[in-house]
């Protein structure tokens, strides 16, 4: 019996369940590892690794619904599909890079300037989510009496200005008061400064509109492909099996008409989506090596090249409206389509023949 469909040749089994429930340990080990280690691992490792077990996971499940390891690429027509791919990619990026930020932020360390009561002003690096408190016990300013579950200052300090319950932000300036002392203008400056930025904590990763925007474009694709595919089904191809999927899909027409013939639409919006993705994982991995402190937010894409690869999605779904049948020009193989139709008659061509005038009798030859 001939297959037709995904669901009718899928193989999963039970080293399928294995090997996905492995590698979603795998990540999980991973992610809790890099929440404890306090340094080894550089974040940039850490995207390459997330990103190599997110697409490992990706491709078992692949696997184990359609006997082949880039099956999640073909659609309800047994072929390969260019929407799919390109969602594939940025949801790995995507994904991959935003576990890699928030990690870099766990590990990071925050560095603090205090000054005043102290015995001379210092930097310090404290860990992530360090409260003003806790520098100041590492300092010995602030003393914990466990009996108690109390917090005192010690003598000649003034702890009244500041706020030991807020989080320590990097590059914060601390100025510690004495009893009696007010504190400087330029101290109260940088703590109202303090107080009205974003405390960036772990998870406070933002992902850029524009990225918002490309992922609602692909997903429109996506979307819309399928659509516009059902209301032509007299003229779409399609594989009776997955097997018979090509890579090739990818860059051929779908239609009777085109089936054999490259599709310009899909050849433009695959040198976009490699190459926009390509620029992107550079801009994740330079953020990756170069930056100290913590990540608020993902690369950003430009505006230009949003609007770029919208107008190639656009033209695109445009090519695939358009009806490509092979029997335009004889329509319902009728052998005689090719030849002229019939003109109308002439007006001199409906008026009636005369008719033959009768034979004459030889009367000449009677009698």
């Amino acid at each position: 019996m001939t297959q037709t469909s995904q669901e009718a040749e899928s193989s999963w089994v039970l080293r399928h369940t294995i090997a996905f429930i492995g590698v979603f340990v795998a990540i999980i080990v991973f992610i809790v590892l890099g929440f404890q280690s306090n340094n080894g691992i550089h974040p940039f490792i850490i995207w390459l690794v997330l990103l190599g077990l997110f697409t490992a996971m990706t491709l078992i499940i692949s696997r184990g619904f359609t006997h082949r390891w880039l099956g999640i690429l073909i659609d309800d027509r047994n072929k390969y599909s260019l929407s799919r791919f390109q969602m594939i990619l940025w949801t790995l990026i995507i994904l991959s890079s935003f576990m890699g930020a928030v990690l870099a932020n766990v590990r990071l360390d925050l560095i603090v300037y205090v000054s005043g009561a102290v015995d001379a002003p210092r930097m310090m690096t404290v860990k992530s989510g360090y409260l003003v408190s806790d520098v100041l016990i590492d300092l010995g300013i602030l003393n914990y009496d466990k009996a108690t579950n109390s917090f005192t200052a010690v003598d000649g300090v003034d702890l009244s200005s500041l706020n030991l319950t807020e989080s320590v932000k990097d590059g914060e300036q601390i100025y510690v008061p004495r009893t009696g002392e007010a504190p400087p203008v330029s101290a109260l400056a940088d703590a109202t400064k303090a107080k009205q930025a974003v405390t960036t904590t772990p998870l406070s990763v933002q992902i850029p509109s524009e990225v918002w925007l490309l992922l609602g474009i692909s997903t429109t694709s996506l979307v819309a492909s399928p659509l516009i595919k059902g209301q032509k089904q007299d003229v779409v191809i399609k594989n009776e099996s997955v097997s018979e999927a090509k890579f090739s899909d990818l860059f051929k027409g779908e239609d009777q008409g085109n089936i054999n013939l490259l599709d310009l639409g899909k050849v433009q919006l695959m040198y976009f989506t490699v190459i926009v993705i390509g620029a992107y994982m550079i801009a994740v991995a330079n953020m990756f090596l170069n930056t100290n402190n913590a990540i608020a937010s993902l690369p950003a894409l430009d505006g230009g090249v949003v609007a770029l690869l919208g107008v190639s999605h656009a033209g695109y779904l445009g090519n695939k409206v358009v009806k490509h049948n092979s029997d335009e020009a004889t329509p319902n193989n009728n052998p005689l389509a090719g030849a002229a139709p019939p003109q109308d008659p002439l007006p001199h061509d409906l008026i009636a023949p005369a008719p033959a005038p009768a034979p004459a009798n030889d009367q000449a030859s009677v009698g």
